[in-house]
C-alpha cells in the first residue's frame, strides 16, 4: 500500500528458474537401430555386432540428472533484498528518508564546530528533501488505485469499517494531499512561474496527510484488536488438538499462529510509525509552521529520524517473511 512521504521546504535549511537439465546430445538407441536397419537391410552379422555396439555406447551414456543450485551466500541474500527494496517506489522512499534524516542527524552533531562536514551535510539533507518530493509524483495514481479498489485495506478484514477508513479516509485524503504538494513543489521550485504561497499550499496538503495518519492508526488498532481474537481462538483450538494428539492438525496450527504473531508485530509497528509521525504531521499543517514551529528543529527532526528507520525494519522484516 502506498504510503505518504514526508516533506521538507526551503525555508527549514537553517532551523524475484529450477536448475537447468544436463541435455545429452547423443541419439537414442532407438535411432540408432533404425540408422543401422536401412544401412544392413537383410541383417547380416555384421549388422548385429554393430547393433550390439550401439547398444554397448547408449548403456554408457550418462543419463540426465538435474542440477542442484548452489546454496545463496550472504552477498547473493544481500543483493537479492537490495534489489527488491530499490525497485519499489515505496521502499526506495524509505532508503532515501535513512539518508535524509541521517545526514541532518550527522549535520546537527557536528554543527557546533561549523565543520565543512556539517555545512556539506546540511546541504545534502536539503537535496535528499526534494528528491523524494519527486518520488511523489507517483503517489496520486496510487492513490487513486487505492481509493477504487480498496488495496489499501491490506486484505479482507471481518470487520468493515477497516475498508471503509483504507478507502475514503486514507486513500481519500491522499487524492488530495498529493496535487497539493505538487503545487507547492512547484511553488518552491520554479517561483517566476507558479507564483503561489507554496509553505501555505504545503500547510494545507499536511492537513489531509494529517487525516491519512488518524485513519492510518484507527484502521491498525482494528486490524490488532481482530488478530488478537484470531489468535487466541486459534491457540483454544490447538489446545483441543494437543489433547486429542492430531499431529497432523497441531503442525498446521502451530504454523498458522507464528503467521498471526508477525502479523500482529507488523500492525504494532504500524501503530508505532502513526505516533512518530503525527506530531511532525501537525507541525507542518500549521499555517505559520515556517516562522513559528510548534516543534523544535531536534524533536521535530528527531522523531522524522526515528520512524524512518522504523519504516525501513518493517519493511526488510516482511520482505524476509514473504
Amino acid at each position: 500500500m502506498a504510503q505518504p512521504r514526508q516533506r521538507k521546504s526551503p525555508a527549514q535549511r537553517t532551523g524475484e528458474i529450477p536448475p537447468d537439465v544436463i541435455d545429452c546430445d547423443s541419439s537414442s538407441w532407438e535411432k540408432s537401430f533404425g540408422r543401422d536397419d536401412a544401412a544392413n537391410p537383410n541383417g547380416d552379422a555384421d549388422s548385429s555386432r554393430e547393433g550390439e555396439s550401439n547398444l554397448t555406447t547408449e548403456a554408457s551414456t550418462p543419463k540426465p540428472q538435474y542440477v542442484p543450485a548452489p546454496t545463496p551466500n550472504a552477498l547473493d541474500k544481500f543483493l537479492a533484498t537490495y534489489g527488491s527494496f530499490s525497485g519499489n517506489t515505496f521502499t526506495a522512499d524509505q532508503g532515501l528518508k535513512i539518508l535524509q534524516w541521517s545526514s541532518w542527524a550527522i549535520s546537527y552533531a557536528a554543527q557546533s564546530k561549523r565543520s565543512a562536514l556539517s555545512l556539506s551535510l546540511r546541504d545534502f539533507y536539503n537535496d535528499m528533501s526534494f528528491t523524494r518530493y519527486v518520488l511523489r509524483f507517483y503517489g496520486l495514481f496510487q492513490s487513486l488505485e487505492g481509493y477504487r479498489s480498496g488495496s489499501w485495506a491490506g486484505g479482507d478484514w471481518d470487520n468493515p469499517r477497516i475498508a471503509k477508513i483504507a478507502k475514503y479516509l486514507m486513500a481519500g485524503s491522499m487524492i488530495l494531499y498529493y496535487p497539493l504538494e505538487y503545487v507547492a513543489y512547484a511553488g518552491w521550485k520554479m517561483p517566476k512561474l507558479v507564483r503561489v504561497n507554496a509553505n501555505k499550499i504545503s500547510a494545507v496538503s499536511c492537513c489531509f496527510w494529517t487525516a491519512y495518519i488518524v485513519g492510518d492508526f484507527w484502521a491498525s488498532c482494528l486490524k490488532l484488536k481482530e488478530l488478537k481474537e484470531k489468535l487466541l481462538d486459534l491457540r483454544e483450538t490447538l489446545v483441543g488438538k494437543k489433547t486429542n494428539d492430531d499431529k497432523d492438525a497441531v503442525a498446521a496450527l502451530v504454523t498458522e499462529e507464528r503467521t498471526q504473531l508477525n502479523k500482529i508485530r507488523q500492525i504494532k509497528l504500524q501503530l508505532l510509525r502513526c505516533l512518530l509521525f503525527i506530531l511532525p504531521a501537525i507541525n507542518w499543517s500549521l499555517p505559520n509552521w515556517d516562522t513559528n514551529p510548534l516543534l523544535g528543529e531536534l524533536s521535530l527532526n528527531g522523531l522524522m529520524l526515528a520512524e524512518a528507520y522504523t519504516s525501513v525494519y518493517q519493511s526488510l522484516r516482511s520482505m524476509m517473511q514473504s
